[in-house]
């Protein structure tokens, strides 16, 4: 139910409950043209209760509070004066601090004077004292403004937190979208890296043509399941198989071999557990490295992948004996120009609380070192 409408309900059910009362009473405590200003007055406050946010609102009760002062000092006996603490409480809560207090107490104040000098009430023989009246109105005063600030600081501080959580979304999905263009960047990059080194080299062996074709079928068919896993983090489709890992770099190292790049592997240590995001992100290393020495080394470029499991860390080392454009290439297009590849590997491991070094060794050569800490 929306605030509006519960303003309305309230109005009603205190309308419903009070008025009847109320004009009873004025008729019977008060009779003749007295009891239509009562009857007045109470029908103007419970209509203002539906608004009763709003300032004037706030205003409306005080002065129909203030016609029922003046009419009768028994105004107390008048169901409908229960409306004006609520008065009080939803101006300082939602509408302004100071003036619903002001206006109580000097409210509080006509009140308890009206009631001192009526004599309606001397011949009634009704107490209070005038005093201890003062002190009780006054008191709920205080009360209800009590309570209205501080429901005006509870929901200052769910807007509050309404505020951060916006901004925390709007981080996270700046993130997520961030991690699937690096996902997206590294499929789509070596897949297509392999493709072009195959087709590059298929003009020039049209005897292998159907060896170079299952190639590029496979690498193409590897880099569709990878994307629709990748595409998995925005719409998470059943059947989908879990993102890769190290255990996929066999069938990496595999296809790379077969776009024409020998690579030699080397693993020293006992293999530990990364965890999945690490997993990730280890393959993803390797590939991005791979990928750039197809793309940049040349022709007669050789890799070198060696995996170190030591005691606190998996290192990771790729690197590359440059063919005709001897390697550089790769370290200038890819590690400080404007692509994507080396900077995503590096947010990657960064992320995960580890090192990334990209270097050009003297004799040509292009090397990606990881390092990637096991999970505490």
């Amino acid at each position: 139910m929306t605030p509006r409408r519960a303003d309305v309900v309230l109005a009603l059910v205190a309308g419903v409950t009070l008025f009847p009362l109320s004009l009873t009473v004025a008729v019977l405590s008060a009779p003749g043209v007295r009891a239509v200003l009562l009857a007045g007055a109470c029908l103007a406050a419970h209509a203002a209760v539906a608004y009763r946010r709003r300032t004037w609102a706030f205003l409306v009760v005080a002065a129909a509070f203030a016609v029922q002062v003046a009419v009768t000092g028994l105004f107390l006996v008048l169901p409908s004066s229960a409306l004006f603490p609520l008065a009080v409480y939803s101006c300082a809560a939602h509408a302004r601090r100071h003036p619903p207090l002001l206006v109580g107490l000097a409210g509080a104040g006509a009140a308890a004077a009206r009631f001192a000098t009526d004599s309606s009430v001397g011949a009634a023989g009704l107490g209070p004292d005038p005093w201890l009246l003062l002190a009780l109105l006054a008191a709920v005063v205080v009360a209800a403004w009590g309570l209205g600030l501080y429901r005006r600081t509870q929901l200052a501080h769910l807007d509050l937190l309404r505020e951060r959580a916006g901004e925390a979304a709007a981080r996270a999905t700046a993130e997520e979208r961030a991690r699937i263009a690096r996902e997206m960047h590294d499929v789509v990059a070596h897949a297509l890296a392999v493709i072009v080194a195959q087709a590059r080299g298929g003009r020039f062996a049209p005897a292998r043509a159907a060896e170079i074709l299952a190639t590029i079928e496979e690498t193409g068919r590897a880099a569709l399941t990878d994307m629709r896993a990748a595409v998995g983090a925005l719409r998470a489709t059943p059947g989908d198989g879990p993102p890769p890992g190290l255990t996929g770099l066999p069938d990496l190292v595999a296809r790379t071999r077969d776009a024409g790049l020998p690579v030699e592997e080397i693993v020293r240590g006992t293999p530990r557990p990364l965890g999945p995001g690490a997993d990730l992100v280890a393959y993803r290393v390797v590939q991005e490295a791979l990928t750039n020495t197809l793309k940049h080394a040349g022709a007669g470029a050789r890799s070198t992948l060696r995996l170190e499991w030591t005691d606190d860390a998996l290192r990771i080392t790729a690197g590359d004996a440059g063919g005709d454009t001897g390697g550089t290439a790769s370290a200038t297009t890819c590690g400080d120009g404007p692509g994507n590849g080396l900077a995503g590997m590096r947010e990657r491991v960064t992320a995960l609380g580890g090192t990334l070094d990209v270097r050009t060794e003297e004799e040509g050569g292009f090397v990606v070192e990881a390092r990637l800490p096991y999970p505490a």
